[in-house]
């Protein structure tokens, strides 16, 4: 018998309460009790009174009865985890890669282009290097833009982290494992150091049926409150935002964000994070803390990767936040208060990076989502192999991202409004834009460095125009990635390599490869999700998390007001 939306939130409701659950074996019939502390003594006295009501009630822990009425349910909440959003929502899901008018119009499109290309096919190349060049253009003045923030930043003074800890509400904490069983002992002790009162902290391991190694490695710990570990059903897509949304009505808090296997979060971060939600209004739904590389040292790969990582949460990220757009948001350390997350329908369980196109569809709902200062450490890939597969992953889910937001732009116009709908193009489509196009931009580079009369022998106006944008272009960025990484890294104490710059071109070559190899994979296989391997401590920074400097924390809102009206 299918379940209902109610009925499924009345299953939900009671798998969080952990009161009660009704046993049936055969014939016989049980109920499982959690009774309170205080309740305890109370219940020890109807049992004296009734003793035949002993052999069919059975006393136990809130953590065993979740577990019971979660196997139970799975049915249900699996189902509602994989089409959920496809179901209320289908122009907002992942599922189909194109809908009938995104392939009309792209026939069309192509029929235009066509006719351009007989006609003059140069010219029109040209054209579109020069659209393609003033958005790369574009984007490297935002980073520039958010040198001055992270200055600003480097100059405030810290937010005092105060609260009522008797207050405070259930924080969740989902923790998404696969194929992780070496990572989970070193995962459990740095959610340990979490500063939250541990009861009143909810702590899953979600956990795919088919990966038992992980599980057996969760069940050996013998983990008690606040760690629970939840059992995801085996059935496509299998990707993590499906395993999030299968948690995701199990979750008792009222906030709660997401790690991953390899995250070290700073102790404070969901103190900042709960502060950052109490500073704002109903509209705040996201908050970002900034993820930042800890095996950094282990070769020139992780160096670039440290820096990308700190250029973006600590510098492009906090500037959009204070401009009001949405937030092309990290896999991992976002917090949310649970009901924007479900009333925007949770993840898409068919887009593989589920973080950014979570952050448009909050813009969208008319949501705001903003960044935080204390930071989770993460691993980077430390070979060729394993960047390409994320890299690739992480632009697929780009792409899918900007198709499904881009299936009715008028509908997206109205509900982003002109400066949000200019952040999405920059973020979402320019970073793509910027990737497939850099090549173009060193070998012109490149060429001119070896014959600088060639832009003056250009046989066209719009010719010169070209390569003069495409070596500016190239000049800019160096620059601006240059100056961004040197503020972000100062910020945090730390430092680049010498003389690690000279190989951000080839370094900027793989993200190209990467883009195309993104590319034919949203076509051949746009839901497969390409598993990044963690190797753990081995490598990385002994340090949780290295301290700001204290006049590097400056709250969100005394940005906004430096920055005036967005």
């Amino acid at each position: 018998m299918p379940v209902g939306d109610a009925d499924l939130a009345d299953l939900a409701t009671s798998i969080r309460a952990g009161k009660t659950a009704l046993i049936e074996d055969g014939t016989s019939r049980r109920l499982l009790v959690a009774p309170e502390p205080a309740q305890a003594g109370r219940l020890a006295t109807v049992l004296e009174r009734l003793p035949g009501l002993a052999s069919r009630l059975v006393v136990t822990t809130p953590a065993v009865i979740r577990r019971c009425l979660t196997e139970a349910a799975s049915g249900p909440l699996l189902e509602e985890a994989v089409t959920g959003l496809d179901r209320d929502q289908p122009e907002l899901s992942a599922r189909r890669l194109l809908t009938p008018r995104q392939i009309l119009g792209g026939f069309v499109l192509f029929l235009l282009l066509a006719l351009a290309f007989w006609y003059d096919g140069r010219l029109v190349l040209q054209g579109f290097n020069l659209v393609a060049g003033f958005l790369f253009l574009a984007l490297v003045m935002l980073r520039l833009l958010a040198v001055s923030i992270v200055l600003e930043r480097t100059m405030r003074p810290p937010p005092p982290l105060v609260v009522d800890r008797d207050r405070l509400p259930v924080y969740s904490v989902l923790v998404p494992l696969y194929d992780e069983a070496h990572m989970v002992a070193d995962l459990v002790g740095a959610l340990g150091r979490l500063d939250w009162p541990k009861d009143r902290l909810d702590i899953k391991f979600i956990v795919e049926a088919r990966d038992r190694k992980t599980r057996h490695a969760v069940e050996r710990l013998g983990l008690g409150p606040p760690f629970e570990m939840i059992v995801v059903p085996d059935r496509a897509p299998r990707t993590k935002p499906k395993a999030l949304n299968f948690a995701l009505p199990l979750a008792r808090g009222s906030f709660v964000t997401v790690y991953d296997a390899e995250d070290r979060p700073d102790p404070g971060q969901l103190i900042e994070a709960y502060l950052a939600f109490a500073e704002g209004d109903a509209r705040l739904a996201c908050i970002q803390a900034p993820l930042l590389i800890d095996n950094d040292e282990t070769n020139g790969l992780t160096a670039f990767f440290a820096m990308e990582y700190s250029m973006q949460f600590d510098g492009v990220l906090p500037m959009l936040a204070a401009l009001d757009m949405p937030l092309p948001l990290g896999g991992t350390s976002n917090h949310f208060r649970i009901e924007a997350l479900r009333d925007v329908g949770g993840w898409d369980p068919y887009n593989v990076t589920e973080d950014a196109d979570l952050g448009i569809r909050f813009a969208r709902c008319g949501y705001r989502t903003s960044t935080i200062t204390r930071p989770t450490y993460e691993e980077a890939p430390r070979t060729t192999k394993l960047w390409l597969k994320q890299r690739t992953r992480w632009l697929k889910g780009w792409m899918q991202t900007f198709l499904v937001h881009s299936r009715q732009p008028i509908r997206l116009w109205r509900a982003l409004g002109p400066r949000r709908m200019l952040g999405f193009i920059l973020t979402g489509f320019g970073a793509i834009v910027a990737a497939a196009i850099y090549p173009i931009y060193l070998a012109t580079a490149v060429a001119l460095l070896i014959d600088p009369s060639a832009l003056w022998r250009a046989e066209t106006p719009l010719g010169s125009a070209m390569i003069f944008l495409n070596v500016f272009n190239f000049v800019a960025a160096y620059v601006a990635f240059a100056l961004l990484s040197r503020a972000t890294l100062r910020m945090r104490q730390r430092k680049r390599q010498p003389g690690i710059l000279l190989f951000l071109p080839g370094y900027w070559l793989l993200l190209s490869l990467a883009c195309y190899r993104a590319f034919f994979q949203l076509i051949v296989a746009p839901h497969r999700w390409e598993k990044t391997k963690h190797h753990g401590q081995e490598g990385r920074r002994s340090l949780v998390a290295a301290p700001l400097p204290a006049r590097a924390l400056a709250p969100p809102s005394e940005m906004r007001r430096r920055l005036g009206p967005a």
